[in-house]
């Protein structure tokens, strides 16, 4: 059975399970895609069950891909009709097929991050509502965690009453109206629609029910409460649920994951088997028997060790460096000696791992200095850049004309004399007539009120393209070429004639090719699922491997990779763990998950690094030995610390706000915008990797309000909590807050953006 090829006993036995709901505990490195794969293979090549009546949900489009290249393989054509894919793939799809029964059409726009903060703010001027005293990121935060939640508006109405709350649900009702009329949906619509129709459509729901004999779902652990039941309504029935996972990789809780899921998953079926792979095969024994004596200081989790059958390896290796220059060049070091005694080594074989992006600047540096190749993962996407977002928005307006927030983005980009008293006048027009905004200003053209050529041209290129698209006659990519040209786009950039203006034109190119590319791969492609997919599209999909470069990224965005050497930075309390972890028990966990999983990435060699004093916000702070270091075990680890000769003459270190320590001159001497800012977590999506409030993103106004405890208080990320405690004075004016979600908080009143909810 070439499914079973390679797999040992333990896989063997999951990949042939029967019927029923399994958990299989994997840990890292232990070849869950390859069993993923092999079950997959065992259902349809010896189960005889219908590829079609399979469902396999991943977390990223890049591992979707490469169990389905796996499986072709395997089963030759029949890999294609699995409904294989990420969560947000699968409930697309489902929308796509039932978009009559929601009153939707099939030409979909998916709206990603920026493209809903963009929403926001337009609702929040709709509202009247202040960007100074409401964060659009904080609001957005908010809706996002509703959807995770599978809250609707109303829901979400009824279960959060404090002030802020009522303001995110104003915006939240409004946000699904939007989305409703423009026929788009955003990330998490994609998972709460199909709840919502399948509570209200029970028919479809069984429909589902009964066509998936086999639910399978990857990483597990990182699931979210919408998510988890999605899973569980389509298993609803058959009830073979294949669920592969790792409590101690669990993440991803600031963006909703819920590690109950998993650790509950027993509770949720009762007949449930339980299966864990333990054997490794990517790291050296040293390096995982390192990684468990950290893990084993979790309680939420399952019991596990792994081992493998590699060699011992070195022992895992740490240094306290001077600062974080000290750190760097260290970094730096270890790599130039590497590759000059290693011909078989290349720098691709090293990554820089860092708990947030502001670490890699000083890194970077480095690197250059040293003629060190490196590529940034997780940084700006390239469909995320302004002139490839613009190309994106003309092709969604093209095949959903109903997209008003795209046609804002390019109705005057090249300009064609549309401001905002013009655009004021179209939307007031779209609103009189209950037409679309596209509309609008088709009408307006007609009657004449609209009169510059350009504004005539760009209507009337949409309607060549459409045509073109429909009739089937003309490439995709030629369409888009098409629309691009006679729309002036490709020629605004053409005539600046500058070097930006040609690196844009170049990555306007590679969007093409890229259009192209998926023409030659897709079975039968169309425009509509071209952009789908670059919605779909995350942050480690387009990481590339081949590239002879030394990889920086996140810890949050190394899961799932690996190196044969793996440098951890910044190890050092309030850095990692992070700041907002202290004082919570479960986020220190997640903490120390994080960095479980940045140990468990490295193959051959793994270095540990702190920073005896680092800069932060332009003061230099004596830092703390991580208690993550301490944790490991002394025979699998080697320490060198920072010299202490002259200690002694340090003068007297006082605490700062933050917990970090600086001394009375810095204080002094520092200027207000060198002042630390306390570094309480800026909550949201994608928030994980800035963990700082930077002084422009503060408010001062609240801080001359008569703080009381006892004081109901709403804050825009930690939402509503009461005051416990008060000291100091005016600007020094310092509140403990208990936040009914996030738990115990320290902030400086005039930098917190607190709202007063209820008197003391």
């Amino acid at each position: 059975m070439p499914e079973l090829k390679d797999l040992n006993a333990m896989q063997i036995e999951a990949a042939v399970f029967k019927d029923g709901p399994l958990l299989v505990v994997a840990g890292a490195g232990s070849g869950k895609t390859k069993l993923l794969t092999s079950r997959i293979a065992h259902l349809v090549r010896k189960r005889n069950i219908p590829p079609e009546r399979v469902t396999a949900v991943t977390f990223t489009n890049k591992a979707a891909e490469e169990i389905k290249e796996r499986l072709r393989r395997l089963l030759g054509s029949d890999a294609d009709s699995l409904w294989l894919g990420t969560f947000h793939s699968l409930g697309l799809r489902i929308l796509k097929k039932e978009a009559a029964i929601l009153g939707l059409q099939p030409n979909l726009t998916v709206y990603d991050d920026d493209d809903q903060l963009k929403l926001v703010r337009l609702i929040m001027q709709d509202l009247s509502m202040s960007e100074k005293s409401f964060q659009p990121k904080a609001i957005l935060a908010r809706i996002d965690q509703a959807k995770n939640e599978n809250l609707s508006p109303e829901e979400y109405a009824n279960n959060h009453k404090d002030f802020f709350s009522e303001r995110v649900s104003a915006v939240y009702t409004l946000y699904q109206k939007k989305l409703r009329e423009m026929n788009a949906l955003d990330f998490g619509d994609l998972i709460c629609v199909p709840l919502a129709l399948f509570r209200k459509h029970p028919a479809v729901l069984e429909r589902y029910r009964e066509r998936f004999l086999h639910v399978l779902v990857d990483e597990y652990q990182d699931t979210n409460r919408a998510q988890y039941e999605l899973m569980k309504a389509l298993a609803g029935r058959h009830r073979n649920i294949f669920a592969v996972g790792d409590p101690d990789q669990s993440v991803y809780a600031w963006r909703g994951a819920d590690i109950r899921n998993i650790l509950e998953f027993e509770k949720d079926w009762r007949d449930a088997t339980i299966m864990r792979l333990e054997q490794n095969y990517r790291s050296t024994r040293r390096i995982l028997n390192a990684a468990n004596s950290v893990i084993e200081n979790n309680s939420m989790r399952y019991e596990k060790k792994l081992w493998s059958e590699n060699p011992d390896g070195e022992p895992v290796k740490y240094a306290e460096c001077s600062d974080e220059h000290d750190e760097a060049r260290r970094i730096a070091s270890v790599i130039k000696d590497g590759i000059r005694k290693d011909s078989f080594a290349s720098y691709k074989d090293y990554a820089v791992f860092y708990r947030t992006n502001a670490q890699s600047r000083v890194l970077e540096e480095r690197l250059m200095t040293d003629s060190i190749p490196y590529a940034i993962v997780g940084g700006m996407k390239f469909y995320e850049r302004s002139e490839v977002k613009d190309a994106i928005s003309y092709l969604r307006v093209l095949i959903n004309p109903k997209d008003s927030l795209s046609l804002r983005r390019i109705i005057n980009t090249p300009a064609r004399g549309v401001g905002s008293v013009t655009m004021n006048e179209m939307e007031s027009l779209s609103k009189t007539l209950d037409i679309t905004l596209f509309e609008a200003f088709k009408e307006a053209i007609r009657l004449g009120t609209l009169k510059k050529p350009s504004q005539a041209r760009l209507f009337e290129a949409f309607e060549r393209s459409r045509e073109g698209l429909n009739n089937g006659t003309t490439a995709i990519h030629e369409v888009a070429v098409k629309l691009l040209e006679e729309t002036g786009y490709l020629d605004m950039w053409q005539k600046e004639d500058t070097e930006e203006a040609s690196d844009r034109l170049e990555n306007i190119h590679e969007f093409i090719s890229a259009i192209k590319d998926y023409e030659t791969r897709a079975p039968a492609p169309s425009l509509g699922e071209f952009l789908e997919l670059v919605s779909l599209a995350t942050a480690t999909d387009n990481y590339e491997d081949k590239s002879n470069r030394v990889t920086l990224m996140t810890l949050h965005s190394a899961k799932g990779l690996e190196f044969k050497t793996v440098f951890l930075t910044g190890l050092e309390e309030g850095l990692f763990p992070h700041q907002r972890s202290i004082g919570s028990l479960a986020e220190l966990e997640e903490e120390r998950r994080l960095f479980y999983v940045g140990m468990t990435r490295a193959m051959k060699h793994l270095y540990l690094y702190s920073a005896r004093v680092r800069t932060i916000f332009g003061m230099e702070r004596f830092q703390t030995i991580s208690r993550f270091v301490d944790e490991i075990s002394g025979e699998f680890i080697e320490k060198s610390l920072a010299s202490r000769s002259e200690k002694s003459s340090e003068p007297y270190c006082e605490p700062c706000e933050d917990g970090y320590y600086a001394t009375p001159d810095m204080l002094k001497n520092a200027s207000p915008s060198k002042v630390a800012a306390p570094p309480f977590f800026k909550g949201g999506s994608g928030g994980i990797d800035e963990p700082y409030y930077s002084i422009e993103d503060i408010s001062s106004e609240p801080g001359d309000l008569n703080w009381k405890i006892g004081m109901k208080v709403a804050h825009p990320d930690f939402g509503d909590g009461v005051i416990k405690a008060k000291e100091g004075k005016g600007e020094k004016t310092k509140l403990t807050v208990i936040f009914r979600s996030a738990g115990q908080k320290k902030l400086i009143a005039k930098y917190a953006n607190l709202m007063p909810i209820s008197p003391a």
